[in-house]
């Protein structure tokens, strides 16, 4: 084999290799379809389970996405990453760094990692891996994502004004808002997403632009409002983004059944 063709065969083979991390790369990013579901069904924490309260910093959620498990960790266990270090680490594929949250509701239990039987009970409820040198609880898999009103709005967790992304997560978790005020977005089918998280602290209510018919709106109320999951076998919450990198969990369902027609995947 003379020279030329010998590097003839190494540039096929780097074009085969380098075509193949390609498409695993490509077939990584890609998120699965959204999940159809009963959303009269609710997935509420069994009795007699406990709640695993996240050991990071007070008030602000630091999450790990795995894109090759679609998975999300939260810093959590006995050797959660702090806010500075998170702050000044890099991660790499295909792990990936959730935007920084900074939460809006008062009590949370999170009950269960996925894959775990339904009636765990006490630690066998709860999965960690360790990552980046600390611990992460595993909180929660991505069961699908969605763009609205088309596709060319939505880019990873980046999202065009007028637009919103919808991603279903099965997340064992109950959630708490206190009031006196919620955060609500009303869209034009007459579902219901209280907002639960900011990337600054700050609720946005007048400068963040929504698709046309969407609406949202501060809301008093009168007593503590409490949401779980839904669906048979699951724990899906439906989780919109919008514009401003804030976040919302669904919580009033204009059907019986979520269908995800309307959502584009990106």
């Amino acid at each position: 084999m003379n020279k030329r063709t010998i590097l003839i065969a190494l540039a096929a083979g780097l074009l085969l290799v380098g075509g193949g991390l390609l498409l695993y790369v490509r077939q990584t990013l890609q998120f699965a379809p959204l999940p159809t579901y009963d959303t009269t069904l609710v997935s509420g924490r069994p009795d007699g389970a406990g709640c695993i309260t996240p050991t990071g910093p007070a008030g602000i959620a630091i999450e790990l996405i795995d894109l090759g498990q679609d998975r999300v960790y939260l810093a959590s266990g006995s050797n959660p990453i702090s806010e500075a270090e998170w702050d000044e680490t890099s991660v790499r594929f295909p792990l990936m760094k959730n935007s920084k949250r900074y939460l809006l509701f008062d009590a949370t239990c999170l009950y269960r990692s996925p894959g775990r039987p339904a009636d765990c009970q006490g630690d066998d409820c709860l999965a960690y891996v360790e990552e980046l040198g600390h611990t992460w609880f595993v909180m929660n898999d991505l069961a699908g994502q969605g763009c609205y009103p088309d596709a060319a709005g939505c880019n990873g967790d980046v999202v065009d004004p007028g637009y919103v992304s919808l991603t279903t997560i099965d997340k064992c978790q109950e959630l708490t808002f206190s009031g006196p005020l919620i955060y609500e977005l009303v869209d034009d089918l007459g579902n219901r997403y209280v907002m639960h998280a900011t990337d600054d602290g700050r609720p946005d209510v007048a400068g963040v632009a929504l698709p046309a018919g969407w609406q949202l709106s501060e809301v008093a109320i009168s007593q503590p409002l409490t949401i779980q999951p839904r669906g048979a076998g699951h724990c899906y919450y439906n989780i919109l983004r919008d514009a401003n990198v804030q976040s919302y969990h669904q919580y009033v369902f204009a059907e019986d059944t979520f269908s995800p027609q309307r959502f584009s995947q990106p």
